[in-house]
């Protein structure tokens, strides 16, 4: 388990992986954790009962940055106390629309990824207001389609990693979110898991 926070390490694992899984199902974990060019995985279902199991993957792969999508896991508190409880399972970080999670992720020396859903420029104008309060390691956008010049506006106002994650469906979609500017991809789609990008 990574014990402090180390946003370096973590954000040239984005850099060097490119494709983040989304995992919906925790027994999913061993297939993702195991392939060698994944760096991170984010949970993104499941419930507190999963935990056990997924410390048991978790330890077998200490090396692999693991994020739990804390909107998204059910019988977790969504409090600083529910926060610790997943650092406690081996959990590195979670990914939250809510800047009152991510504040308490940075409490306790977590990765924090702030989900944004970009719909219009007003929501990108909201996003970067909610970004200076939450002051995360990175930024996931939704969806991964966005036009440049959004990704663009973004890399202009801050010099955090940007994810991007939905409406992904083929490798091309895939290369053409990156070639738009993101850092990385982040999936729930199992064909996409295994693209070799770096």
């Amino acid at each position: 388990m990574v014990a402090l926070k180390n946003t370096t390490k973590f954000n040239d694992a984005l850099k060097n992986s490119r494709i983040v899984p989304a995992v919906k199902h925790p027994e999913d974990l061993r297939e993702v954790l195991g392939i060698p060019w994944v760096a991170v995985a984010i949970l993104v279902g499941g419930d507190i009962n999963d935990l056990e199991e997924i410390l048991k993957v978790r330890r077998k792969n200490p090396d692999k940055f693991l994020l739990a999508h804390i909107d998204l896991i059910n019988g977790i508190g969504k409090d600083s106390p529910g926060i610790r409880y997943l650092k406690r399972w081996g959990f590195d970080g979670i990914v939250s629309v809510k800047w009152q999670l991510l504040r308490y992720g940075n409490e306790n020396n977590m990765i924090t990824v702030q989900r944004l859903f970009l719909v219009d420029s007003e929501s990108i104008r909201t996003g970067l207001k909610v970004i200076k309060q939450t002051s995360p390691d990175a930024i996931e956008i939704m969806p991964a389609s966005v036009p440049k010049f959004a990704i663009d506006e973004l890399h202009k106002a801050t010099a955090l990693s940007i994810l991007g994650g939905g409406l992904l469906r083929t490798e091309e979609d895939v290369h053409k979110a990156l070639d738009n500017g993101l850092s990385a991809v982040t999936t729930s789609r199992r064909n996409l898991w295994n693209l070799h990008l770096t």
